[in-house]
């Protein structure tokens, strides 16, 4: 079963949301975030100053050029984020991330949304994932099938899932399958929270990402399955409309 708890973030939280960014580098020509001994990875405080002139070594901006005008770190009620606004081309930007799903499943995070007009708010985190096949080394793999993505920079990835604010509150625990061939076929898309009611204010949020690999893709060997990044997602050619994301960390 999803794990699943939200609540409203009071200012106490501040500090459990950031703890910094704790990044491990892992070779010279593309630096990588690892899990840390006590088994957890802080994706995105985010710092001060994270984005505003250029993303970290250890992430990847997929899209046009001036979408990264349109990250910013600000602070909103007190809490650092990261601050996201959709453009008319779809970009993502995403940590390189080195961990086995089994191992660190749990994703948490906190946000604070606008209301968006027809439909599911435009920006979304988004998971890469890859399985390794025996005697393959599992970090630098390349995928064998691509995904229906905008550009092509992101890790190595097989899979991905998307995790969004729905456009209603009814819509919570939903995942929804793609269609399509194996070639051609969209991320799933996993409804966390929503509803106009529940915009415009701090949420706090976990979900267990090997149950919703498995319901995706039941019957599929997961103790090979790696998480090659993590990140934010925005969709193209819809009406502006804002994020602010903070504290997304990996656990066991």
């Amino acid at each position: 079963m999803t794990v699943m708890r939200g609540h409203r973030i009071r200012r106490t939280f501040a500090g459990m949301l950031l703890g910094g960014i704790a990044l491990l580098v892992a070779g010279c020509a593309t630096p990588e975030a690892a899990v840390e001994p006590e088994g957890t990875l802080d994706v995105l405080g985010p710092f001060p100053g994270f984005a505003d002139k250029g993303l970290p070594d250890d992430w990847v901006f997929d899209g046009a050029r001036d979408a990264k005008t349109h990250l910013a770190s600000v602070s909103l009620g007190g809490v650092p984020a990261l601050k996201i606004e959709n453009t008319d081309t779809p970009f993502t930007a995403a940590l390189r991330a080195k961990a086995l799903l089994l191992t660190t499943p749990f994703l948490s995070w906190a946000w604070n949304m606008e209301t968006a007009e027809g439909g599911d708010h435009p920006v979304r985190l988004v998971v890469g994932f890859w399985q390794s096949k025996d005697g393959e080394a599992a970090w630098d793999a390349r995928p064998g099938a691509a995904l229906s993505w905008p550009g092509g920079t992101l890790p190595p990835h097989q899979r991905a899932i998307t995790i969004t604010w729905g456009e209603s509150a009814l819509a919570r625990g939903t995942l929804t399958l793609s269609k399509g061939t194996r070639e051609n076929r969209a991320a799933p898309r996993y409804v966390a929270r929503g509803g106009r009611e529940s915009t415009g204010q701090w949420w706090l949020e976990t979900v267990d990402l090997a149950d919703l690999y498995a319901r995706a893709w039941p019957g599929e060997d997961m103790r090979r399955v790696r998480i090659t990044f993590i990140g934010i997602t925005a969709e193209g050619g819809r009406q502006p409309t804002v994020a602010h994301v903070s504290g997304v960390r990996l656990t066991r």
